[in-house]
């Protein structure tokens, strides 16, 4: 996929099978379609409803505890299980009799409205609405087996959970819904929509491996130099190509898109490898090794000539060793990216209406009405050695938006920013987050705002882990790590999270028993209302 949307969660594809082991019963709830009929965007308007799916575990409840909902965010709910059987929600449902639920984000999984997707009916897919989706259920829920219990947001406090795009979605649900939604936890909260977001490559390349990251900038400038500088000359454009694996050549800016996908692993790597990936790490151990690690091929052979017209010392045998080895790890990914370019075009989706329903189409469609996040090359600063080519610009990182939705306008950001943006605050939300987050820069953690004081009432906790206490010898604090655990077996044999993370799960459960307390004193949260 384009860095220009990808994913903000942990990506699903990367959690293991054998983590996901524990699964749950899925209920469905009706929620409207259509829950601001003020609203001129939505019309025409609709008075039907459809069903949300949402899980539960029970087996911490007791009476008079409280419900802990994990929105599921931009993918199926079913990826969420995970951090519903262990983790922060479980140590919170643990320590306070508490309920764990899992509610699926509208037009995700299995819960569309609507039988067909179309660039008509997918109008009801935005972050208001959603937000309408959890208040709704929070109000009305029931749950099979507790229904002797009133659970719902008027008798009992709902704390929300969330990370990312769902840790953006808690914070305003605390802020949009207060009378609803006691507290909330945003881990890597992306509470500011950004059109331009070329500052997602800033830690990777602050916090990256410095001999990977180097690496990868002189392989930028290298290709960069062949196709901007010599911008008239196809011959060495078609060379360059044809050296990384390209027999015939693609649009030159489709070429360093696809060299520059490793970098989105960057996003998935965790404390626990059981959660993340290790496929950056690879990466860079690939693109560094000083001996051959692949079989040459005969294109590779036009190297040293690049080099040359590059102006690089084409007997820099460093630099094309790892030349070489990025060209072989990338190999394998030619072919499969042909056929995906391939079958896309087959499909003319904005002429046909029709549309896939999908978590890449949905969150598409986010991106390209509300929440930007486009990732280009050519707006880095000219100070600074980019990650990315400065082909790839503004314009190309947007162009899902008219091709698959015939949508030519820039997104309203303000539709998201109205909550806050980066300066976003509100009593019970605590703001956590990770130094090296790529969207650490959409959140109130960005680089260069002022620091925050944490409080017990506001919790702004940046998590920094030193390179010696993190998994794959890179410093870390990535993105939402505080949301996965440890099963009750591991922590038996012994196995423990990195200390700072682990102190960090406990103030969390410290501070919300504390927003607890204060509910039992409010007697059920009256003087919030």
């Amino acid at each position: 996929m384009r860095l220009s949307h990808l994913s903000l969660g942990l990506l699903p594809a990367l959690l293991p099978q054998a983590l996901a082991t524990t699964t749950y019963k899925t209920h469905n709830f009706s929620a409207p379609i259509d829950h601001f009929h003020n609203e001129t965007r939505y019309e025409p308007h609709s008075n039907s409803s459809f069903n949300l799916r949402y899980w539960f575990d029970p087996q911490y409840y007791k009476p008079g505890g409280p419900v802990i909902v994990i929105a599921a965010g931009e993918t199926d709910g079913t990826d969420r299980f995970p951090f519903l059987s262990q983790g922060i929600v479980t140590q919170l449902a643990k320590a306070y009799n508490g309920l764990g639920v899992i509610l699926e984000h509208r037009y995700y999984g299995e819960s569309f409205p609507f039988a067909d997707l179309t660039l008509k009916n997918i109008r009801f897919l935005s972050t208001e609405q959603s937000l309408a989706d959890y208040a709704y259920f929070a109000q009305h829920a029931v749950f099979p087996g507790l229904e002797e219990h009133d659970l719902t947001a008027s008798a009992t406090p709902w704390i929300a959970y969330g990370g990312s795009y769902a840790g953006a979605q808690v914070a305003f649900l605390r802020k949009v819904y207060p009378e609803i939604f006691w507290g909330a936890v945003s881990s890597s909260g992306v509470t500011a929509a950004i059109i331009d977001y070329w500052a997602y490559f800033e830690p990777i390349r602050n916090f990256g491996p410095a001999q990977c990251i180097d690496a990868i900038q002189t392989r930028v400038d290298f290709v960069d130099r062949i196709l901007i500088d010599h911008a008239e000359n196809e011959t060495l454009h078609a060379q360059l190509q044809a050296a990384f694996g390209f027999s015939t050549p693609i649009n030159n800016t489709d070429f360093v898109n696809f060299l520059s996908n490793p970098l989105g692993a960057f996003q998935s790597r965790n404390w626990d490898p059981a959660v993340g990936s290790y496929e950056f790490r690879h990466y860079c151990d690939n693109i560094t090794a000083a001996e051959p690690l692949y079989t040459p091929t005969n294109y590779t052979a036009l190297l040293p000539g690049l080099l040359e017209s590059a102006g690089y010392d084409k007997r820099n045998k460093t630099l094309l060793a790892n030349l070489r080895n990025e060209i072989g790890y990338l190999n394998s990914s030619v072919q499969s990216y042909l056929e995906e370019q391939a079958a896309a075009q087959v499909s003319d989706v904005a002429t046909s209406g029709s549309l896939s329903k999908d978590s890449g189409t949905s969150w598409n469609y986010q991106v390209c009405t509300e929440w930007g996040y486009f990732m280009p090359g050519s707006t880095v600063p000219e100070d600074i050695r980019p990650l990315l080519s400065r082909l790839i610009t503004l314009e190309y990182t947007s162009n899902v938006c008219p091709e698959t939705f015939n949508i030519d306008t820039a997104p309203d950001v303000s539709q998201v920013n109205k909550h806050g943006g980066l300066d976003f605050s509100y009593p019970r939300v605590a703001i956590i987050g990770g130094v090296a987050d790529p969207w650490r820069d959409a959140t109130p953690h960005a680089e260069g705002l002022p620091g925050r004081e944490s409080s017990d009432s506001e919790p702004f906790i940046l998590l920094d882990i030193p390179a010696e206490d993190v998994w794959d010898g890179i410093r870390g604090g990535v993105h939402h790590w505080d949301q996965n655990g440890l099963s009750e077996e591991e922590v038996a044999q012994g196995e423990r999270p990195p200390w700072l993370v682990e102190e960090l799960q406990e103030e969390i459960v410290r501070f919300v028993g504390g927003w607890l307390g204060e509910w039992d004193q409010t007697g059920g949260g009256v003087a919030d209302l």
